[in-house]
């Protein structure tokens, strides 16, 4: 198949699906060449160029691309989302999405399992809950598969500038916390002498005596009656004699 001249539309077809994200299986880490599908990656794993390539590679090599491969997805892992839980097949997508990234087919690692292990087990992220889970709680790392259900990592910052801050938070956090339970003690014992005082009342009014005062007859002199004065009424229509 001849090669499509420059500027035309075939070319420039293959141009744009050469810049966009393509089959990571039909990448060549050792050449740098990205293929578009199967047949193509196989013609070129028995091209001369390639094979010389093959011939010269030393373990020392695949090592320095799994070093690469690692120091690259930790990097990201750190940046993106910190110490923060997220399913490792969604993070795995998310790194793919750089088309310069060093590809898992030109480490040591033959799945994402195995690497995720090998990280979890080099204490470098934590994996959290397998399965159909929510990802909250721990499981052990040689019962990890990714392809079978979710699995959650989180990256493990160890740096001495993240121990410092997380130190400087822990005393914070006693200091608040110390800070609260004398509050709480203060009031507590307020509380408490107050129901004292109120107790205290309460019996003073119990001991006092009572007084009991008997009724006070008073006699009063009764006011001496007057006599009546009666006046003789005149008849006015009887004559003198």
């Amino acid at each position: 198949m001849g090669t499509a001249e420059f500027g035309t539309a075939k070319y420039l077809s293959k141009q744009m699906k050469a810049k966009g994200l393509q089959k990571l299986r039909c990448y060549c880490q050792i050449c740098g060449k990205q293929c578009r599908d199967e047949n193509g990656y196989k013609s070129h794993c028995r091209s001369p160029s390639h094979m010389k390539r093959i011939s010269q590679m030393t373990p020392k090599d695949v090592d320095k691309f799994t070093e690469l491969f690692e120091k690259s997805f930790l990097k990201v892992l750190r940046l993106s989302h910190g110490e923060k839980k997220i399913e490792a097949n969604k993070f795995y997508n998310e790194f793919i999405q750089d088309k310069d990234h060093i590809h898992m087919n030109a480490t040591k690692f033959t799945s994402l399992t195995k690497f995720i292990v090998h990280l979890g087990n080099s204490g470098k992220i934590r994996i959290h809950g397998t399965g159909d889970g929510d990802g909250d709680s721990d499981d052990d790392s040689d019962s990890v598969n990714v392809e079978e259900g979710r699995v959650f990592i989180s990256f493990i910052d160890n740096s001495f500038e993240n121990l410092m801050r997380n130190e400087r938070l822990d005393k914070v956090t006693q200091s608040e916390v110390s800070d609260q339970d004398v509050r709480n003690k203060l009031l507590q014992q307020q509380i408490k002498e107050g129901q004292n005082s109120v107790e205290t009342d309460d019996n003073d009014k119990a001991e006092v005596p009572t007084v009991r005062v008997d009724k006070v007859a008073i006699k009063l002199p009764k006011a001496e009656s007057k006599g009546k004065i009666t006046k003789k009424k005149k008849n006015v229509f009887k004559t003198r004699e």
